[in-house]
């Protein structure tokens, strides 16, 4: 039991950089824009590079996990972590190509994100006992959330206390994800490939008829796991601080997403004891009619401006953090890698990632548009839309908790 504890985690790993490099661009994305000048339309293109790559990324993990199997497609994504982040840190201070050659070793990283998404929770679910799978998977979502946590503090940390000057900070920022990288490559080194790599099938196809429900609810959980707006606040976190407590608060801000990153983690261990023993529908339920009750409270009191309670609107962020963990972050992997037919699981998994990133992209791209021009407008959607998740988990979504997966 040890050494199957000490594979997931080893595997789960690659969840670790998908939080590191999903959070460590919130450090950096406004002295990226004030370096280069870009426009809010530029600017979050270039923050969004990472998010058009997990789309690609997720496509192709599925089948990559079948042609080569489960490790060999991880340790691709290692290297193009690494490729992605020492890219980053080397972008150039031209105004014209810093921003593509920053742009496109995002899409690298982004690919890898994708691949990850795809590769680690089936892994983990493949070779986990019915019992643990859920908290087994969960272990993937725990490291995605250190991850965030860790580039909070790796930004702050440069900020505060590296003597640089900004264009090398948030480099620096950046390129310290080769460090993690290194590690997961190592850690691969250790695991065997998964025990149903020798029953998959490249050859069946995803699209049909036996399995459109499994499709329509893997849909379903992807489409709105974005719409809440989680990777909105995880990407810009500083910014929505700056919102509430005004111009001069940069240190504020980058102090705020540690504190967004503790909140995290916190409800995402909660989420870890609860997941197998509640269920993935009453965890997704109970979280959505959180969500709705937060996004309300902070656009709420982003209209007040400056008359915003500032006590209010950071108690709206970090409510809706804990929410988020509790429930649509820590189920949708697990329950995406729970439905499908053992033959076509690498496929339904990019499926569902290629939902989930297509949204996170869409999302992540509008949201500094919407910010600058209506940030209430931003919350009441977040809003809208977990209202209509909360109905959807009520009357339509299946309990999956200790079901066999087969295979």
């Amino acid at each position: 039991m040890k050494r199957l504890h000490w594979i997931a985690c080893a595997v789960a790993l690659g969840g670790f950089l998908f939080g590191f490099d999903s959070g460590v661009i919130s450090g950096c994305e406004e002295a990226i824009q004030a370096e280069y000048a870009l426009s809010p339309f530029w600017h979050g293109l270039v923050v969004s590079g990472a998010l058009i790559g997990t789309i690609f990324g997720a496509l192709a993990a599925g089948s990559l996990c079948d042609r080569w199997g489960r490790r060999p497609t991880l340790m691709l994504m290692g290297w193009l972590f690494l490729i992605s982040a020492a890219g980053c840190a080397a972008s150039p201070c031209h105004a014209l190509w810093g921003p593509q050659v920053l742009g496109w070793m995002r899409f690298i990283g982004g690919i890898a994100i994708g691949g990850v998404s795809v590769a680690v929770p089936m892994y983990i679910a493949e070779i986990a006992p019915p019992d643990e799978r859920g908290r087994l998977v969960l272990a993937n979502q725990f490291c995605i959330v250190i991850g965030i946590v860790v580039s909070y503090v790796s930004n702050y940390c440069i900020a505060r206390w590296v003597p640089l000057s900004a264009g090398v900070k948030w480099r620096a920022m950046l390129g310290a994800e080769c460090l993690p990288v290194i590690a997961y490559m190592l850690a691969l080194l250790t695991v065997p490939e998964s025990p149903h790599q020798a029953r998959a099938d490249a050859g069946v196809p995803l699209f049909t008829r036996r399995n459109l429900r499994p499709l329509l609810l893997c849909f379903t959980v992807a489409f709105f796991s974005q719409l809440s707006g989680v990777n909105a606040v995880n990407y810009y976190a500083p910014r929505i601080f700056r919102m509430i407590f005004g111009e001069g608060s940069e240190l504020v801000a980058l102090a705020g997403t540690i504190g967004v990153g503790a909140v995290n983690l916190v409800f995402t261990v909660l989420a870890f004891f609860t997941i197998d023993r509640f269920g993935r529908r009453p965890l997704l339920i109970s979280g959505c009619a959180a969500m709705v009750a937060m996004h309300a409270l902070i656009a709420w009191q982003v209209s007040l401006g400056t008359a915003c309670n500032r006590a209010l609107a950071v108690c709206g962020v970090f409510g809706f953090i804990a929410a988020v963990a509790f429930s649509a972050s820590a189920v949708i992997w697990v329950f995406i890698s729970e439905i499908f037919p053992p033959d076509v699981r690498a496929k339904g998994q990019g499926f569902g990632s290629f939902v989930h990133w297509t949204m996170c992209m869409l999302v992540t791209w509008a949201f500094p548009v919407l910010a600058a021009r209506a940030g209430t407008l931003a919350f009441a959607f977040f809003a809208a839309m977990m209202f209509v998740e909360l109905l959807w988990a009520v009357f339509f979504m299946p309990e999956t908790r200790g079901t066999s997966i087969g295979g």
